[in-house]
């Protein structure tokens, strides 16, 4: 079976027990991030990041110069204050770094600041109370200005993989893909995704789904085909190529995410043809 990357707690004994895997390795301390990411690269594993998961938001997190080198991935509340968070810029510049920060009104500013910075982000869209006409305007910034500026996920990601010709499943800028991520606890146990871990949703030992693998990964991997079963309105959205249906709310009012979804698809596609008539011989020219 094909070898996922592993996510897992930082853990010198977990670790050491693994040999040649990938692993991105959490930690809750910033004083553990040179720590993880040294040990896993004397493990005889390979380094895909740290994840350092702060309860601060990012302008309070101690950077340090030893990060440099480590590929990093911080999961914080918000960016903070950005008089406090300027003067640290110089040095995150530096880093191999993504900032990752959940979808609300404040993050999603935020997110467009720092890139504008030279600070790449990831944001993180669930179902629910979006504000998908922010979300848009966001898109448009992320795949459309012309000054410089830091990629953010999941644009970026989608920009790079799309293909008008077949879905898109982009769950792995989140560390979230069946196919490819298994998020482990100190005994090897596994989850399909962080929050899974966190609540204990397991769905067996890793030792005994690399021997077997259950049926669960694969209808975890599928479930996007359910949208085609019922009266799911997915089923005849437009943006359902990169939206996958996962983004329906609960209470199914699918107006701003079919929006966002089909407009990000439109973008894309205006994208693509300027790229291909750029590409093309001019008859002359001085």
């Amino acid at each position: 079976m094909n070898l996922r990357t592993l996510i897992c707690p930082y853990d010198p004994e977990l670790i050491n027990g693994l040999s040649n895997r990938e692993i991105g390795v959490r930690v809750d301390s910033a004083s553990l991030v040179s720590r993880a990411a040294e040990m896993v690269r004397n493990s005889g594993n390979r380094l895909l990041c740290v994840i350092l998961d702060s309860t601060q938001p990012v302008e309070a997190v101690p950077w340090e110069d030893a990060w440099k080198g480590i590929p990093i991935l911080l999961t914080a509340p918000a960016a903070g204050e950005f008089r406090k968070l300027v003067h640290k810029l110089p040095l995150l510049k530096t880093l191999n770094l993504k900032i990752y920060l959940s979808a609300t009104d404040e993050n999603i500013r935020d997110a467009r600041i720092l890139s504008s910075l030279g600070v790449s982000c990831v944001l993180r869209i669930e179902a629910g109370a979006v504000d998908w006409e922010a979300l848009t305007d966001l898109m448009t910034y992320a795949l459309c200005a012309r000054a410089p500026h830091a990629p953010i996920d999941p644009f970026d990601y989608i920009a790079r993989k799309y293909d008008a010709r077949e879905h898109l499943k982009w769950g792995g800028v989140y560390l979230e893909d069946a196919e490819k991520y298994f998020h482990l606890d100190k005994e090897k146990n596994v989850a399909l995704s962080a929050k899974e871990a966190l609540a204990r949703q397991f769905i067996g030992r890793l030792d005994e789904i690399e021997k077997a693998e259950p049926e669960e990964i694969a209808q975890r991997a599928d479930a996007w085909s359910r949208n085609f079963t019922g009266n799911s309105p997915c089923a005849t959205c437009e943006g359902f190529k990169i939206c996958m249906g996962s983004f329906r709310p609960e209470d199914g009012k699918t107006e701003g995410c079919k929006a966002f979804f089909s407009e990000t698809i439109e973008t894309l596609g205006e994208l693509y043809a300027q790229k291909d008539r750029a590409g093309k011989e001019r008859v002359w020219q001085l």
